[in-house]
């Protein structure tokens, strides 16, 4: 990771194309508001149209949300993943435990990862980074083989899945997210040794606040960003037509898109001097 004196974030929307309405909250935080990056759920049935929109929006850098947790797998390999309907129904403890069960599905997770880049790809989008819904791809075993893919592809960097925010008086996270972050800080100790080259940023924020994203939690992020490039990750949109039981994240999307989109936003971020960028432009 490189570091420098000016203060650099990346805010990243995730869930591009899973859902129509989640692309149009995306595409709106982007034009009129702070966000910079998204990433694309290419396994999912909007996904397409996601893609064809993003003439829409030239400056927005657009990686891939590699996807092993919901909608139907794109690969052969991935139907080990399916269930009966054809879908895939996993919790990011579930991945784990299935990969520590039955190692073999770490290839299947792989080939499945592999053909949702390539889906990018025949789109004709450049990925500028690889992350993953419901970060997955921390977990250091299936780290090295996001890496991989990532050498194989040419694409310069992986989301770094680790959170230590400065400052006090920041909002009370739930138990169950502060469990994830500290789970995730974890694994980024052993990811460290890996592949430390695909690492632009600090770390990620918005992990333990997830669905807790507003104006006062973005303002109190430009106060305290430190130099180097630090990632914020959001999940903007309109949840009101997403299917019943696809997102536990649905009210604070609405609040998340409307943050973002905030002019006292955006004037804390240049108040302290943060410029935005994608990890395409690193």
């Amino acid at each position: 990771m490189r570091t420098s004196k000016a203060k650099r974030v990346i805010v990243n929307a995730d869930d591009f194309g899973f859902w129509p309405g989640l692309t149009e909250g995306i595409l709106r935080a982007h034009r009129e508001g702070i966000v910079t990056s998204t990433t694309v759920t290419a396994n999912m049935p909007a996904a397409r149209e996601a893609m064809e929109r993003l003439s829409e929006a030239p400056d927005l850098g657009v990686g891939v949300h590699l996807n092993v947790s919901q909608g139907p797998p794109l690969s052969k390999e991935g139907m080990a993943l399916a269930g009966e309907d054809g879908l895939m129904h996993h919790t990011a403890a579930g991945v784990i435990l299935a990969c520590l069960c039955r190692p073999w599905l770490l290839r299947a997770i792989e080939a499945e990862f592999d053909a949702q880049i390539r889906r990018v790809l025949d789109h004709g989008v450049r990925p500028t980074h690889l992350d993953s819904h419901r970060h997955t791809h921390a977990f250091p075993p299936v780290f090295a083989r996001v890496t991989a893919l990532a050498k194989r592809y040419s694409i310069r960097f992986v989301r770094w899945c680790c959170e230590r925010l400065v400052g006090p008086n920041w909002s009370a996270a739930p138990l169950k997210q502060r469990c994830v972050r500290w789970m995730l800080n974890g694994f980024a100790a052993a990811d460290a040794v890996i592949r430390p080259e695909v690492r632009a940023t600090r770390g990620t924020w918005g992990i333990a606040h997830t669905g807790l994203i507003d104006a006062r939690w973005l303002i109190q992020v430009a106060s305290v960003v430190r130099p180097g490039v630090t990632e914020i990750m959001t999940h903007p949109g309109c949840a009101d037509d997403v299917g019943a039981g696809l997102t536990r994240l649905r009210e604070s999307r609405r609040i998340e898109m409307d943050a973002l989109c905030d002019p006292r936003v955006r004037e804390a971020l240049a108040r302290h001097g943060i410029e935005l960028v994608h990890y395409g432009q690193l």
